[in-house]
């Protein structure tokens, strides 16, 4: 008997939906299907054990489809060796990634034919979805090409993962309008706290607030229930929406 995902629901037309896969992974759907950063091994614990998976992939990389593939930057936790390797469809997928990270791909065997790359600033269209580079603050030398991603369907619905990235004040004047912002809060190893997270809310005015990054490894937590609280505490309009792993949002 064929196992069904959450991801194998329809979704109306005129909607998206996402699902949330842990640290910075989201998979996303409507009229063409999108994952984003899955981290969906325990590469990073194997690199350095004290970064080690509090808590079990909640989906299996070999069982996971979609038409785009996206990598913001190469750090294990993004760009993961062990998630691509498993993924079973790296011929018919379109990947996409900043410059530096590309190139990772290919050493993992991606095909240079399905790889895009789209750094700050660049736009690409697959298959009616849009898909546009946005300016990301790197959190190390290593990922000069750190890049944030804004996704648009072509029923108008879009969605803004920041990636990793540190504050200033050019990655608010750079971020874009967005109906889903997904942010990183846990304030470690250069990436944006729970207070500068709500800063970049206000930036970008979403409709709804999605933090992550909080809780793969518990030596790079935070409690995304105190991001909520400052929201509400800075009277962010956006609605704060906290979400268990496989948890289903539409909008």
């Amino acid at each position: 008997m064929k196992e069904i995902f959450p991801w194998d629901t329809e979704i109306p037309k005129e909607k998206a939906a996402l699902w949330w896969l842990g640290q910075a992974g989201y998979y996303i759907k409507s009229d063409t299907s999108v994952i984003i950063d899955p981290y969906l091994s325990d590469s990073g614990g194997k690199a350095a054990p004290l970064f080690t998976r509090s808590y079990p992939p909640p989906a299996d990389a070999s069982l996971i489809r979609a038409d785009i593939f996206i990598v913001t930057h190469d750090h294990l936790d993004h760009l993961d060796p062990e998630t691509i390797e498993a993924y079973s469809y790296k011929s018919q997928t379109i990947f996409i990634a900043p410059r530096f990270a590309a190139k990772k791909l290919l050493k993992l065997g991606i095909l240079p034919k399905n790889i895009h790359v789209v750094d700050q600033g660049d736009t690409i269209e697959i298959q009616r979805t849009q898909i546009k580079g946005i300016y990301a603050h790197p959190t190390g030398k290593e990922v000069l090409d750190t890049t944030g991603f804004l996704i648009t369907f072509s029923n108008g619905k879009s969605i803004y993962h920041c990636s990793d990235t540190s504050f200033c004040d050019l990655l608010l004047s750079s971020c874009p309008k967005a109906d889903v912002l997904l942010t990183c809060i846990n304030g470690k190893f250069g990436n944006l706290n729970i207070a500068q997270a709500v800063e970049l809310t206000k930036a970008v005015k979403p409709f709804y607030v999605i933090p992550n990054h909080y809780d793969v490894m518990a030596l790079n937590s935070e409690h995304p229930e105190s991001f909520r609280y400052f929201c509400d505490c800075e009277k962010v309009e956006s609605q704060c929406v906290v979400l268990k792993p496989l948890e289903e949002f539409i909008w």
